[in-house]
């Protein structure tokens, strides 16, 4: 009786390993997958878009987009900076967990990427325009399509261009000869600055962002601003034209998106982390449809592996949101997180931030803050002096900030000292602290706040070095060159 139990066992376990084979082989052969092609902006929050309320007028082409499909109210990245926000992106974790949580810094060697996953299902993974991401063991692109040339004449055209001609002979050859599926990356330089110095658009005719004061000088910045983010949705026209005239716009997903907001760059805060996200699926996603799901950029990769006939990997912090895009239900992730590190960027200091929001409330953890720095001071812990610098750098911002963000979008209103709301902030400071132990962060310790080494042109000594845009005393400036900085491994 045993041996035929073991016997029915073995034979089921080799049955199913050949079926999960021949999926995988009859997927790397249907030509019915679908192509993924997915554009990014460069530094622009949600707010100047005509589809999410704005009248600008700047974005046409992403309101074509989404009326014929499906618009993310709801959309986060991880990290308001440029580097860690595509990594996530691409990787599928969060910052901590992928390496790259500093801005220019590079992902964990070994690390697993779209191209990897992609490249494995008989996808070409294709990197158009902007990077931003390293090391290129993580990154193995299929092709690079790159320049350095703007599109036209200076004073309208800043940035480098998009190389949609490339993208065209790819498309064209492929149309000829090649059925393989693709995944295109296509990322824009703009509007992130330099901005034109010549502009289609008045000043009269901006609106200038709660974020600003309304004078004659910010709407002169304002229209030069808009120039820029039409020259992106310009480009993105140009690619969306490029999938009608090869015939291929009815089996590509295409999904948009900027990496995240110039308003509340560096920050937890809504402005930084909450993106625009459009995904248009021709005859699957309704036309016209608005999701308040809460999704993530750590969703994109293990989707677009269910819908290339994969299953996702488990190691993945994300989640594939192909339901919502069927239909199948109108919710996703209970939470999602961010992060925000200050010692890598230009003006380098101490100051981390942890945040998790949830569809009504978000809780920040602000570890550096001036009362926590006094607090440990009355301790008598001993602080090198660049913890109260850094706190000194954000003198209004307290330990702990709790927002309605369905009746405070704007997060201007802090509840966190308030009693009514105190088993919401509990609730969500102890999920907090479960996904920064499941994240391995330094943070999960709060007496642990190390100063962390970088990856930037100063070696690993941007804080106290004397290019560092924070104002530094005479005797601070290299004073940590011998200083024995932390480095943090997943």
């Amino acid at each position: 009786m045993t041996e035929t139990i073991l016997k029915s066992l073995l034979l089921a376990t080799v049955l199913s390993i050949f079926a999960d084979n021949l999926s995988c082989a009859l997927a790397a052969d249907d030509d019915s997958r679908p192509n993924f092609l997915f554009f990014m902006t460069d530094d622009l929050n949600k707010e100047y878009y005509d589809c999410y309320g704005s009248k600008l007028g700047a974005t046409p082409t992403v309101s074509r987009l989404a009326s014929e499909g499906m618009m993310f109210d709801n959309a986060f990245t991880g990290q308001a900076i440029c580097a860690p926000s595509r990594s996530m992106l691409y990787t599928g974790k969060y910052p901590l967990r992928n390496g790259a949580f500093q801005n220019h810094s590079a992902v964990y060697k070994g690390t697993r990427s779209v191209c990897h996953y992609l490249k494995e299902l008989k996808y070409d993974v294709i990197l158009c325009g902007k990077s931003h991401v390293k090391p290129a063991s993580a990154f193995p692109w299929s092709i690079v399509m790159h320049t350095e040339q703007p599109a036209g004449p200076p004073e309208k055209y800043t940035r480098p261009d998009l190389p949609t001609n490339e993208l065209e002979d790819y498309f064209a050859n492929r149309a000829k000869t090649d059925k393989q599926p693709f995944c295109v990356m296509a990322n824009s330089y703009y509007p992130h600055g330099e901005h034109p110095k010549k502009t289609e658009f008045t000043p009269d005719s901006v609106s200038v962002t709660r974020f600003q004061e309304d004078n004659d000088r910010n709407r002169q910045s304002e229209s030069h601003f808009a120039q820029a983010i039409k020259n992106s949705d310009d480009e993105f026209g140009r690619v969306l034209a490029l999938l009608d005239k090869y015939d291929l716009t009815e089996n590509t997903i295409v999904i948009y998106a900027s990496d995240h907001g110039r308003f509340g760059k560096f920050t937890p805060y809504d402005r930084g982390l909450n993106v625009p996200f459009v995904v248009r699926w021709p005859r699957v996603v309704k036309a016209g449809t608005r999701s308040d799901a809460l999704v993530s950029f750590a969703d994109v990769l293990p989707t677009m592996l269910e819908l290339a006939g994969s299953k996702p990997d488990d190691d993945l912090d994300g989640k594939s949101f192909a339901p919502l895009l069927k239909g199948q239900t109108e919710t996703h992730h209970q939470y999602v997180y961010g992060v925000m590190t200050n010692q890598g960027i230009i003006n380098a200091h101490v100051f981390p931030g942890r945040m998790v929001r949830s569809k009504q409330y978000k809780y920040v953890r602000n570890y550096n803050a001036l009362e926590a720095v006094e607090r440990r001071e009355q301790a008598d812990e001993k602080l090198t002096e660049f913890f109260r610098m850094g706190a000194e750098q954000h003198p209004g911002v307290p330990e702990e900030e709790l927002f309605d963000v369905i009746a405070d979008p704007a997060e201007q209103n802090n509840l966190a000292a308030d009693p009514a709301f105190s088993e919401v902030k509990t609730k969500l400071k102890n999920e907090l602290q479960k996904w920064l132990v499941s994240q391995n962060d330094f943070l999960k310790d709060e007496n642990n706040m190390p100063l962390l080494t970088t990856q930037r042109q100063y070696r690993v000594d941007i804080l106290s070095h004397p290019k560092n845009k924070v104002k530094l005393p005479a005797n601070l400036k290299n004073s940590l060159k011998e200083y024995r900085f932390y480095t943090h491994k997943n």
